[in-house]
């Protein structure tokens, strides 16, 4: 996207940014449609709607200016924006920031809006966070025969004027006698108390006010950090993982040795997403591969729990790419593009340790043979119990 605006976009256009630390953003997108046309924002390919509070109905909007502030937690590193637009649409302005204290996060807004009737004017999108409560100046004045005036709606909730019957949908409104008295600014907080999960605040504008400053409160919102292939090291709490991620340090952790054939992960991958099929283990890749005692590189006092925390622990170049390569081998299993060689087992073991006890009367229904790092013949038997 060039870096004059306005610019007029009429297909999908990506701008790609990077983020230099992890933490919670805020991404603002100015733009506007004509009659008939509409825009929506995606952020790293996440799927959005049009006709939803964070996109821009030009119908609506009357083809007046809409502003979107979007609030989520982003990773370090590279990140995408696609805008796309249905017919064409002018985009004024993008930017982003981080978010420094959670409990104030102060937006100086200081924006006229442009003449016209009760429309959506500037909105924001509260992504995975918490809400405690919503601070606002604004001011309006009286215009001969018709004021300004601004709705606040929380989450599909008006929120409502006690004081005043004629505008009680609108919490801030000018009155005739301002026509004498000027310009009347004041602030309002709204206590909502919302938890974490996905928020929209929406300002609605009816003639010209003007929005100085918008303060919100996320409470103890703390942004957790997702991890990823590239970034896997643990957060404290296996359930920040992704599917993906927690499968792909089991397959790490448990056959860590990247003289073992790729066909022992694919193995093993599958008596764990076998055992999430079956209603005596738990129901999510989190619940089986956490579940005490079972797999042993997440035991704490095991050697390769180090490396179950941080994949990327070793420096060694061969560990690295049996990361990414256990990794693969996760992505494909999940998305069911590897078929089971195990005939459906849901347990293993290799002949390193004595047969256990659960194996003496059972008949494999799977074994792989293979030479470990030390040249030695090994081999790892699968079961259906």
């Amino acid at each position: 996207m060039p870096e004059e605006f306005p610019t007029k976009i009429e297909s999908d256009t990506q701008v790609s940014f990077t983020v230099d630390k992890f933490g919670l953003y805020a991404i603002t997108v100015i733009a506007s449609c004509e009659k008939h046309h509409d825009l929506k924002v995606e952020i790293d390919n996440e799927h959005q709607t049009f006709n939803t509070p964070q996109s821009w109905n030009g119908t609506n909007l009357k083809s007046l200016s809409k502003t979107v502030i979007f609030i989520l937690t982003l990773e370090q590193g590279p990140h995408t924006l696609r805008l796309s637009p249905n017919s064409e649409a002018f985009i004024k302005k993008w930017s982003y920031r981080i978010i420094q204290n959670p409990q104030k996060v102060e937006f100086k807004i200081e924006e006229k809006s442009e003449d016209g009737n009760r429309r959506s004017w500037i909105t924001f999108a509260l992504i995975n966070t918490s809400l405690k409560s919503i601070t606002a100046e604004a001011s309006v004045s009286w215009h001969l025969f018709d004021g300004d005036d601004i709705k606040l709606i929380v989450d599909n909730e008006i929120e409502k004027n006690a004081k005043s019957k004629l505008w009680k949908y609108w919490v801030w409104h000018a009155i005739p006698q301002q026509v004498l008295t000027g310009s009347k600014r004041q602030q309002k907080t709204f206590n909502k108390d919302l938890q974490q999960g996905a928020h929209y605040i929406e300002f609605w504008a009816d003639k010209t006010p003007t929005l100085h400053i918008v303060t919100l409160d996320l409470g103890d919102y703390k942004p957790k950090r997702t991890p990823t292939v590239e970034n896997p090291e643990w957060t404290g709490d296996f359930s920040d993982d992704i599917d993906r991620i927690i499968l792909a340090r089991a397959l790490f952790g448990e056959a860590r040795d990247t003289f073992v054939p790729d066909m022992v992960r694919v193995a093993i991958g599958w008596t764990i997403r076998n055992r999430v099929g079956d209603s005596r283990w738990p129901s999510t890749y989190h619940g089986v591969i956490t579940e005490p005692s079972q797999y042993s590189s997440f035991n704490n006092d095991d050697q390769n729990r180090p490396y179950v925390e941080n994949p990327l622990h070793s420096s060694l170049e061969i560990d690295r790419e049996a990361w990414k390569n256990a990794y693969e081998v996760a992505e494909e299993i999940i998305n069911n593009k590897i078929k089971d060689p195990t005939q459906g087992a849901n347990h293993y073991y290799d002949d390193s340790i004595n047969v256990p006890k659960w194996a003496e009367d059972e008949t494999p229904t799977y074994s792989i043979s293979y030479k470990n790092k030390f040249e030695l013949n090994s081999s790892i038997f699968f079961y259906k119990l």
